[in-house]
C-alpha cells in the first residue's frame, strides 16, 4: 500500500489522504501512464491557460476602470471578474501540483471564510499607507490575495463611489495583478511540471500515484459542491437558509460556479481520450459507466429548473426543494464514481474536513 500526497482542497471545501491499493488485479490495471499524460494535456493545461487568459484580462480591466471610473467601466470589469471566475471554477478540482506552492490555492480563493476574516483584512488594507507591491502580498493575509477580496471590493451596493474614494482603486488594481501573476506562474509552472512528470510512458508504479491524485480530482469535489456549496447555506429549510454564507453571493455567480465544477468534473470524466468512462468500458463496466454519465446529464438539468440567482432561490421553498434533489442527485453521483474508482482498483480513502 503506497502513501499519496496530501491535497487540499481551499480551507473549509475539502482535504483528503489517498491510498493507491497495488496488491489488487493487476491484469485489471490501465495504462495509467497514457492516461494521465492525455489527461493533462487534454484538460488540466488548457484550463490553466483559460485562467492564465483570463486572469490577465481581468487585471487590464480593472486598470482601464481605474483609470476613468465610469457605471459602464464597472459593469465591463464585474462582467470580468465573473469571467476570470468561471475559469477558476472550471480548474479549481485540480488541487495538486504548482496550485499548492506557496498556498496559491488558498491565495485566489480564501473560502469559505467562516471568521469573516476577509472584511477585517480588506479594511485594514484600506486604511493602510503601505505600498501594494510584492512586499505587501508576500505578508498580507490569503483572504485578501485572490476573487473573494475582489468580489467584496466590486460588488458592493455603492462600488463606483467606493472605488473612488481612498485607495479602493489602487488595492482593486493590486489584488487583480497578483491574481495575474499567480494565474501565469501555476500554468507556466503545470507547463514545466507536465513535460518532467506526465511521459507517455513511465514507471508503472509513479504513473499510478499519479493516477490517484487525477482521479481524486474527479471524485472528491463532488461532495465539496454538496456540502459546502450547497447543503450548508440552503440549512434545513428555505426559512432558515442562510444565502450569505453561498460561494460569490455578492455578484449572484453562485449557481454558475457550480456549474462550472459540473462542467470541468463531466469532462475529467468522458471528455478526454482516453477518458475514466472508457476505462470503465474497457474493464466491462459499460452499465456503470453510462449510468455516471446520465447522472451527470440529469444534474444539469435539475439545476435548469432553478429559477434565479442561488442566493434568492436557497429562500423560497420550492427552490430550496429542488435543490435538495440536486444534493440527493450529487451524493449518488458520488457513490457511483467511488464504485467506480473500485472498479479500476484505486481506492479513496479517508476524507476530513477544516474545522469540523
Amino acid at each position: 500500500m503506497q502513501p499519496i500526497h496530501t491535497r487540499r482542497w481551499p480551507r473549509g471545501l475539502l482535504a483528503s489522504t489517498v491510498m493507491f491499493m497495488s496488491g489488487l488485479a493487476c491484469a485489471a490495471t490501465p495504462d495509467w501512464s497514457h492516461y494521465n499524460y492525455q489527461a493533462v494535456q487534454q484538460h488540466v493545461l488548457p484550463r490553466y491557460a483559460a485562467l492564465d487568459e483570463a486572469s490577465a484580462a481581468l487585471s487590464a480591466s480593472a486598470q482601464t476602470f481605474c483609470a476613468a471610473p465610469s457605471e459602464a467601466g464597472l459593469s465591463q470589469v464585474q462582467d470580468q471578474w465573473r469571467q476570470t471566475m468561471l475559469s477558476w471554477q472550471g480548474i479549481q478540482h485540480v488541487q495538486f501540483g504548482p496550485v499548492q506552492f506557496l498556498m496559491r490555492n488558498f491565495g485566489l480563493q480564501f473560502w469559505p471564510d467562516r471568521k469573516n476574516i476577509g472584511a477585517r483584512q480588506l479594511r485594514q488594507a484600506l486604511a493602510s499607507d503601505q505600498p501594494y507591491d510584492a512586499e505587501f502580498f508576500r505578508h498580507a493575509s490569503v483572504s485578501i490575495q485572490g476573487f473573494p477580496a475582489l468580489e467584496r471590493l466590486l460588488f458592493a451596493d455603492n462600488a463606483l463611489q467606493t472605488l473612488q474614494n481612498g485607495r479602493g482603486c489602487e488595492l482593486t488594481q493590486a489584488i487583480a495583478g497578483h491574481v495575474a501573476q499567480m494565474s501565469h506562474a501555476i500554468h507556466s509552472e503545470w507547463s514545466a511540471q507536465a513535460k518532467g512528470d506526465f511521459q507517455p510512458e513511465q514507471d508503472p508504479d509513479v504513473a499510478a500515484e499519479l493516477a490517484v491524485e487525477l482521479m481524486a480530482s474527479l471524485v472528491e469535489p463532488i461532495e465539496a459542491i454538496r456540502d459546502s456549496k450547497l447543503l450548508k447555506p440552503m440549512a434545513e429549510s428555505a426559512e432558515s437558509a442562510r444565502p450569505k454564507l453561498l460561494e460569490s453571493h455578492r455578484s449572484s455567480a453562485s449557481l454558475a460556479n457550480i456549474r462550472a465544477n459540473l462542467e470541468a468534473l463531466n469532462e475529467l470524466y468522458q471528455g478526454t481520450d482516453p477518458s475514466v468512462r472508457s476505462l470503465l468500458e474497457e474493464a466491462g463496466s459499460a452499465q456503470l459507466a453510462r449510468d455516471i454519465a446520465e447522472h451527470f446529464e440529469h444534474i444539469n438539468a435539475q439545476l435548469d429548473a432553478v429559477q434565479g440567482p442561488l442566493k434568492q432561490a436557497v429562500t423560497r421553498a420550492e427552490t430550496h426543494t429542488r435543490l435538495l434533489g440536486v444534493a440527493t442527485s450529487l451524493k449518488q453521483l458520488s457513490e457511483q464514481l467511488d464504485t467506480a474508482m473500485e472498479v479500476l482498483n484505486i481506492q479513496l480513502g479517508f476524507n476530513s474536513r477544516d474545522g469540523d
